[in-house]
């Protein structure tokens, strides 16, 4: 496949290619079906392993779709410990076989996610999450900014992180008002 090779992805081409599958079941290649949907979950936050899922033709039965639909609910539901540990399994990790930088897409979505969620988190339960320790852990909070403390590690505050309290007052003007004062003023 030319997006493999090329390190790209072609959402339009793939979802052309598995709408032809729908309409010709009988030329769906299950391979290729599947490497759509690896370079898809590589893509994530954005939907495009749900767009891809929709288009997979019934008559495609390929135990490595399960395990990618299963490994993208984990990844979904932010259950990343589990994710990584799905993946040390080698039959689920054969799904990524000849994909380069799997990993690291799904790493960086992991990353991502932390980044929005926390400003303090303990560096052990880091480590669990993005499944890396030692230098490359440390040349990964050197690449996103993050200072190692101790045993925690700050991420810095972000449009997503901060917490902060947020005021709505709707505006009433007195002509809104002045009819509920003079009903009112009777009473």
């Amino acid at each position: 496949m030319l997006q493999i090779k090329g390190g790209y992805t072609d959402l339009d081409a793939n979802l052309a290619l598995l709408r032809f599958y729908q309409y010709n079941p009988a030329t769906a290649n299950s391979e290729v079906v599947c490497k759509i949907l690896v370079k898809a979950l590589m893509q994530m936050p954005a939907t495009d392993f749900m767009l891809c899922m929709y288009l997979v033709p019934g008559a495609v039965k390929e135990q490595k779709i399960e395990v990618l639909k299963q490994l993208s609910d984990k990844l979904e539901t932010c259950q990343f410990k589990e994710y990584w540990a799905d993946m040390a399994d080698e039959k689920n990790a054969s799904v990524a076989n000849g994909i380069p930088g799997f990993h690291e897409a799904i790493r960086q979505y992991i990353v991502g996610v932390i980044s929005a969620t926390y400003q303090v988190i303990a560096r052990d339960e880091l480590e669990i999450l993005i499944n890396l320790k030692g230098a490359q852990l440390d040349q990964l909070l050197e690449e996103k900014k993050w200072v190692a403390k101790g045993s925690d590690v700050q991420i810095p505050v972000n449009e997503f992180n901060e917490a902060s309290v947020k005021f709505k007052q709707d505006g009433i003007s007195f002509d809104q008002l002045a009819p509920i004062i003079v009903s009112t003023a009777g009473l």
